[in-house]
């Protein structure tokens, strides 16, 4: 998408009229264009105020807003990108439209909404992705809706510095009832440590970064991982008791960042249960830093924006 600001006159488009409409609506606010789409008999506008950072979004009918962004959510969009338009995102038959916004900053913040244009104009879903914004949505054969490939970033902090922390894999669809939500049938493994039926899809093989988490399940990664999971572990422990270890002795090794990986692993899949099995034969014993690292992992995945579908993805296994 450019991002270059167009001045309202010009604008060039096919539909002459309807144009004219932009036009005319985006000067009677006092704003200037940067984008303006068509689809069928509305607009989809794309605009700023003069000197201001702030991207507004709208859609036209007659020339008239039928939607437009609030102004909190113009608050966060400094960057603004229509990712598809008249595609059915929720399985409804109708079509929709989806926009992402990115407020700049470190670690900060990506959002995303869905607005269905048919055959009334109104938001449908919107998600708070944080720095893992994921990006378009994708057909998988025999699906009815679309996915989204993107990541948790919830447990980020948690066990190690942003940059080098594991962020689990996560595959999205629209519900019917206008919300971003797991596609648990491509997420949920059938037994512990396998990968999720994701992993089986084109999607899989044409997304590098979904092809390396996919290629974490392979048991040879898997066993690799627990044996130095167990070596570091050792190293730790070895000549000291477990009341003389702290929380930055397993932080600064990266085992909790190592651990804590592993345990999303499982969850992601539907089987946190299955990964605190495995993490007793990794840890045995309740000391003070292990269950400081499991109260941490459950406190994120409670705050999780998909906290209710983790729920819903291990108690569903069957």
């Amino acid at each position: 998408m450019r991002y270059a600001i167009v001045m309202a006159g010009a604008l060039a488009f096919s539909g002459g009229v309807e144009a004219q409409d932009a036009v005319a609506w985006i000067a009677s606010q006092g704003l200037e264009a940067v984008e303006v789409k068509p689809f069928q008999d509305l607009e989809v506008v794309i605009a700023k105020a003069p000197g201001s950072k702030e991207l507004r979004f709208a859609v036209l009918a007659k020339g008239k807003p039928v939607y437009q962004s609030t102004p909190k959510e113009n608050e966060l969009a400094a960057k603004l990108v229509v990712h598809s338009m008249g595609n059915d995102l929720d399985g409804d038959g109708q079509p929709d439209l989806h926009y992402s916004t990115y407020s700049g900053g470190a670690h900060c913040c990506t959002t995303h909404y869905v607005i269905k244009l048919k055959p009334k104009v109104s938001k449908l879903a919107s998600y708070a992705a944080n720095n893992v914004g994921g990006g378009d949505f994708l057909e998988v054969p025999g699906r009815k809706t679309p996915i989204m490939i993107t990541a948790d970033d919830s447990s980020a902090y948690g066990f190690a510095p942003y940059a080098n922390s594991y962020f689990p894999a996560v595959i999205l669809e629209v519900s019917p009832k206008g919300r971003f939500q797991f596609a648990a049938d491509l997420m949920r493994s059938k037994l512990p440590a396998q990968p999720p039926p994701v992993c089986g899809q084109p999607a899989a093989t044409n997304n590098p970064w979904l092809k390396e988490r996919c290629g974490e399940y392979v048991s040879s990664r898997r066993n690799s991982r627990t044996a130095e999971i167990k070596a570091k572990l050792s190293e730790i422990k070895q000549g000291r008791s477990a009341d003389q270890l702290k929380w930055d002795d397993y932080y600064a090794s990266g085992v909790l960042a190592a651990v804590s990986a592993e345990l999303n692993r499982y969850a992601y899949t539907g089987h946190s249960a299955a990964g605190m099995n495995w993490l007793e034969t990794m840890w045995p014993g309740n000391d003070a830093v292990k269950l400081k690292m499991i109260s941490t992992l459950r406190q994120s995945w409670g705050k999780s924006v998909f906290a209710e579908d983790l729920k819903v993805l291990a108690s569903d296994y069957r």
